[in-house]
Formats: structure tokens, C-alpha cells, sequence
């Protein structure tokens, strides 16, 4: 195993990576593809030393008492608290690999960029926003309080955050799940054939956009909340419930769309043909 402590602006280039992970506190993280071999950059070394190893076609950027697995329950501020200077350790970290190298970052605040990649991306932060664009394979992002911002993803997604806001335009996916406690989601997306729509948020507002031609079966419900479909879909109004369902399109593999809150507004908007994907607005 090759190790480098570093404590100054280095850029390094390796062969033989066929995956990557990186572990860190603040600063920020950019992963964008290359054709030549893997590179990593480290500047901005604020704190500790950055401790970044190659072992088994791993790379790992992290810090030398990060390197464990259980820094992923260390997220939590009551945790991380005991780490030495934790609230002063930052770097920027650039790291170059191939398309369908698969990725997993972790950070505390630092924000994360992943571009260009076509293998699967794993990424979690407490309170960093997470920016996605042209991302080609399976995307998993959690996080607390972070935003995701996200374009012309192809694959699958998968969000899960407490209060970070949820913002993708553009793109077709063949699997999209999301679930917040009170933010928004809000998302203006093709749908391939079959593909699988789980939306869920407590009191933040969904908003979903599909072009005017999607084929699906689709089922809306809140308990408080508001719902409204710019598509032609059966309500159903109880008292403490409401529910639209229906199915939209005549395409022979339809798309199936579920979309649940407690108390946020539930919008399924209508995209006009040839127009543009672009963020839609809650309801908020």
C-alpha cells in the first residue's frame, strides 16, 4: 500500500485506480472524468494533515483517525465533537478519474461536485450542497441539511435528506426515490419505460414536471396537504386524507408515480413537447 501524509498543495498521478473514496470535514470536493490516468489534488490544508492511500486499486483521501468505517455515524455534531480541531480542518480536493470509476465521498460541510461520471456515485454530507451534472449511472446522495442541485442525470436516483432541498432539471431516469422531513422536492424529468417513481416528504412541497407525453400509472396523497395534477388523474377527498390516482399516457410500458406528504403541497405538472426541462416552483 502507497501513502502520502500531506500538510502542503501536492497533485499526484497514479495508475491502477479503479475506484474512489474520500472522507473529510470542510472545503470542498470536485470529481470530474478523465481519458488519462487518475489524478488527485490537495490545496486549502487548513488543520490536520490529509492522509490519501492507494491500496487494491483504492483511492482514499481522508484523515489519518478517518479511516475507519464508523465515520459515517460520526456525521453527527455530538460525535464529531471529540475529533481533534475538527471544526478547523478544511481542504479542497480535486480528483480526476475515469467515467465509470465508482465514487463514494463522505464530508461534513464541504461541499461535493460530481460530473461527467458514469459509474455509481455514493455521496453523503451533513450540511455541504451536493452539485450533480451529467451524471450517466446510479446516484445515491444523503444527507441533513445539505441541497442537492442536480441536471441531466441518466440511471437512477436515490435522495434522502432531513431538510436539504432536493433541485433536478433535465434528464431521464430509469429509477428516482427521494424522502425529506421539510424540504422541498422539486424536479422537471423524462421517465424511461417502467421506470419507478417514489416521492415522500412530512411538510415539504413536491413538485414534479413530466413531459406531456409520459405514460404512467400515478397515485397522489397527503394528508393536509394540498395536491393539484396538470394531467387528467381521479380525486378522491376524505376527511384527514386526499388522494389523486389515475393513469396518464397510452405507452405500453407505463411509468409507475407515487407522491406522499403529511402537510406539503403535491403538484404533477405537464411539460409542453419540445419545451425545455427547468426547475418548477413549490408551492411555499
Amino acid at each position: 500500500m502507497a501513502r502520502w501524509t500531506i500538510d502542503q498543495p501536492t497533485t499526484r498521478v497514479l495508475d491502477g485506480i479503479v475506484a474512489l473514496r474520500v472522507r473529510i470535514i470542510g472545503g470542498h470536493v470536485n470529481i470530474l472524468p478523465t481519458d488519462d490516468p487518475v489524478s488527485f489534488e490537495v490545496s486549502d490544508i487548513v488543520g490536520e494533515p490529509v492522509l490519501a492511500s492507494q491500496q487494491a486499486g483504492i483511492l482514499t483521501i481522508t484523515y489519518e483517525d478517518l479511516t475507519g468505517s464508523g465515520f459515517l455515524d460520526r456525521l453527527k455534531p455530538v460525535q464529531l465533537s471529540g475529533y481533534r480541531d475538527v471544526g478547523r480542518r478544511s481542504a479542497t480536493i480535486g480528483v480526476r478519474v475515469p467515467k465509470d470509476c465508482p465514487v463514494e465521498v463522505t464530508s461534513v460541510s464541504a461541499p461535493v461536485v460530481a460530473a461527467g461520471l458514469t459509474g455509481k456515485v455514493q455521496l453523503r454530507t451533513a450540511s455541504g450542497d451536493v452539485t450533480a451534472d451529467d451524471l450517466g449511472g446510479e446516484l445515491e446522495v444523503n444527507t441533513v441539511s445539505g441541497n442537492l442541485s442536480a441536471r441531466n442525470l441518466r440511471g437512477g436516483l436515490s435522495f434522502n435528506s432531513v431538510s436539504g432541498q432536493l433541485a433536478l432539471a433535465g434528464g431521464r431516469l430509469a429509477a428516482f426515490s427521494a424522502k425529506t422531513a421539510s424540504a422541498q422536492l422539486l424536479a422537471d424529468v423524462d421517465l424511461a419505460d417502467s421506470a419507478r417513481v417514489r416521492l415522500a416528504s412530512i411538510s415539504g412541497d413536491v413538485a414534479l414536471r413530466l413531459p406531456s407525453d409520459t405514460s404512467a400509472t400515478a397515485e397522489l396523497r397527503s394528508a393536509t396537504g394540498t395536491l393539484d395534477s396538470q394531467f387528467g388523474l381521479d380525486r378522491h377527498d376524505l376527511p384527514g386524507r386526499s388522494r389523486m390516482n389515475g393513469k396518464i399516457g397510452s405507452g405500453i410500458d407505463p411509468a409507475s408515480i407515487s407522491v406522499t406528504t403529511v402537510s406539503g403541497a403535491v403538484s404533477l405538472l405537464r411539460r409542453p413537447a419540445d419545451a425545455p426541462a427547468s426547475l418548477p416552483e413549490g408551492n411555499s
